[in-house]
Formats: C-alpha cells, structure tokens, sequence
C-alpha cells in the first residue's frame, strides 16, 4: 500500500461526515414546522350565526284556574341579526300561552327579553308538565325546555239558609248566608238549594198525615255568576243581591191533604261550586 493512501485515511474520520448529515436534516425540519404552522394558522373554524333560547325561571307552580309568568331570553350568537319569533308547545289541557311580544329584533351578539304568561283553567289536569319554548328565524332555530306544575285547588266555603210560615201556594225567598275561611275571595259559579227531608210533627206522624218533599218546589239562585264572596261572613244581601234573585221554597198547593206539612221542618241541602282568588 502507497504510504501516502496511508497518510490521508485521517480526512475520513466519522466525526466530520455525521456532523455534515446532522446539519442536513436540522435545516430539512425547519421549513416542514414553518409549514405546519402557517398551515393551522389558515384551518381557523369560522363561527356559525345562530341564536340560545333560555327561561327564567324554567320551572313554575301555580293553582288551577291561576296563571304563571316565565322570562324568556333570546341571544345572538356567531355574529347573527334579524328576527326571532316565540311559541310554546306542549302546554297541559285548558292551558293557554299569552306573549308580551311574539317576536324580537336581535342585533349581533345582542339578547332580548319577552314574557311568556301561562294561564291554566279550573279544569286544567294537576299534573307536572314538560313544554317547549323555541325562538325562530327563518331555518334557525334554538329551543329550551320548560315544567308547570299545577296544583289542585280544595277550598271550601259554607252555605247555610232557612225559611219559614210556608202555607199552600206560597213561597219564602232565603237569603243565603255564606261562610269563607280561605284567606281569599272565591268566585263561586254555581249555588243550589234542595230540600232532602221533609220532618213531620209527632202529631201527623201519629195521625198518620203525610207531608213530603213532592209537596214544596224549589227555584234556584238567579242571580249573576260569578258571585264574588269575599274571605269572612257574608249573605246574598250583603253582597247586593236584589231579593227577586234569591232562591225560594214554595208549599205546593195540591188537591190532597196537606194537614200533614203543618208545622212540618224540613232539611234543606245546599252545595255550590267555585274558584278562590
């Protein structure tokens, strides 16, 4: 071997290659990052325009025949204007939904407020209910869920009347005395009268006089419903109701012997109907 191939084997020492591939790849990797970076920069999601529906409270309670309200918020989201308009679904039987307003103008990243008014009726089911509030515009649409709980309504309120000095053919107005310890006025739509027993004296019962209820007529309350009776005592004419209006008992006059209703008592059943305030 020439002594001088000898002499020049130092040159090829591993050290210097490996730096050179080392250096090589370091400047490659920097252009691929520099990419990668510019590359995410430029996927940035633009935001999507919409609208977030919301109520407040979601979940109200109230007594039958009473009403509730719920605020009800619309919030522009991603930049979006226009009109939103509400409605309410899945509402129990005999409820209804009234709106301050149907519909709202949103500007972007804005939010606007209505009232939803929930009124239930005196037959509405007392039952917890899930509904829907949804606000719209065009094919934009965002709901929020809503609960009303409705709760039965049992109050009671007393009715007592009497009459007297009945004879064949005549008839004695009462004037209802009513009696109510709810802490609240109620609205009674319905009062009768019937009489449920007829009490001879032990005279007829001993003579053997009859007298029944086929012997006395009754005609109802005329007066106008509903009949407000405030919490406390009160009678038809304490609250302004002319004596024509009142119900009356009326002793028959037939053409059987009636010998047997004098002095007879007779036991008058009453009920009424109604819904407190």
């Amino acid at each position: 071997m020439d002594p001088r191939q000898e002499r020049r084997k130092p040159f090829l020492r591993a050290g210097r290659p490996l730096r050179a591939v080392i250096l090589a790849v370091l400047v490659a990797l920097v252009p691929v990052a520099a990419i990668a970076a510019a590359s995410g920069q430029g996927t940035a999601t633009k935001a999507t325009k919409g609208i977030t529906v919301t109520l407040s409270p979601s979940s109200r309670s109230t007594d039958q025949g009473l009403s509730v309200t719920y605020t009800v918020a619309a919030t522009s989201t991603g930049g979006f204007t226009g009109p939103v308009t509400f409605s309410a679904t899945g509402l129990p039987a005999g409820a209804t939904g009234a709106w301050s307003a149907s519909s709202v103008n949103l500007a972007s990243g804005g939010t606007s407020q209505v009232t939803l008014t929930v009124s239930t009726s005196p037959s509405t089911p007392a039952a917890k209910t899930d509904f829907t509030v949804t606000g719209t515009s065009g094919s934009i649409q965002s709901s929020a869920p809503a609960q009303l709980q409705v709760q039965e309504v049992k109050r009671t309120f007393g009715v007592t009347g009497s009459v007297a000095g009945l004879a064949p053919g005549t008839s004695k107005p009462m004037d209802l005395q009513m009696s109510n310890a709810t802490g609240k006025s109620i609205d009674v739509s319905n009062l009768s009268v019937a009489i449920s027993q007829v009490v001879r004296t032990p005279a007829a019962v001993a003579a053997g006089l009859p007298c029944t209820t086929a012997d006395y007529a009754v005609t109802q309350f005329s007066g106008t419903y509903p009949l407000t009776i405030p919490n406390g005592s009160s009678s038809l004419s304490g609250l302004g109701v002319t004596q024509a209006k009142w119900p009356q008992v009326k002793m028959l006059d037939t053409q059987l012997l009636q010998d047997g209703c004098k002095g007879a008592t007779l036991q008058l059943t009453f009920s009424g109907t109604g819904q407190a305030n």
